[in-house]
């Protein structure tokens, strides 16, 4: 990521240098997490360091917490981009207590472990170890961005059998990777 700098810089060079450096990735899956798309992620991902390179908090904030302060900043550019192409953002988490939500279950579940490599890791795993029928299920909804209907339509189902399996395989996953993040924990 270029910036440009103006010499009017709250932080320093050096200081937005680690920032983006500890930080950029995690803001990016944060944003995949939220729903922004992949053409705007880049973006909202630039416009949080600059918004805030102009801050003096951050200074005096351990790691964890910059990274609360950066999540904030980008869930509102993210919002600001929602608005700026006139869609809604509650299609992507944009109400205010499923922003709250999504905040909450990001901080406990996502980042217990540090960076969120393990959740990832772990979910991984969990997807590969089901069935392929509910494999294709998750690839048709999540993917592909495909319909209730037009799923129902593919796997030869009912729109409320593809709703009631679709809460089944997401209970299972949930359930698999926290029993793998578990057992990670305790064999540290």
């Amino acid at each position: 990521m270029t910036m440009e700098f103006t010499g009017n810089e709250t932080l320093r060079r050096e200081e937005l240098a680690e920032l983006v450096r500890v930080h950029q990735a995690h803001i990016f899956r944060y944003l995949r997490y939220l729903g922004a798309i992949d053409s705007a992620r880049e973006d909202i991902v630039q416009e949080t360091f600059l918004a805030a390179m102009r801050s003096t908090l951050l200074r005096q904030l351990d790691e964890w917490a910059q990274g609360a302060y950066l999540r904030g900043i980008a869930r509102n550019q993210f919002r600001k981009a929602c608005r700026q192409q006139k869609r809604s953002s509650a299609k992507h988490i944009g109400q205010e207590s499923a922003m709250a939500e999504a905040e909450l279950v990001w901080a406990k579940e996502f980042l217990r472990g540090g960076d969120g490599f393990d959740y990832i890791e772990a979910l991984r795993k969990c997807r590969n170890s089901l069935p392929p029928r509910q494999k294709n299920l998750l690839d048709m909804q999540y993917t592909q961005r495909k319909s209730r209907s037009a799923i129902a339509g593919a796997m030869g189902m009912s729109v409320e059998g593809v709703k009631s399996l679709g809460r089944r395989v997401r209970a299972a996953l949930r359930e698999c990777v926290h029993k793998r993040l578990r057992r990670a924990e305790q064999a540290w």
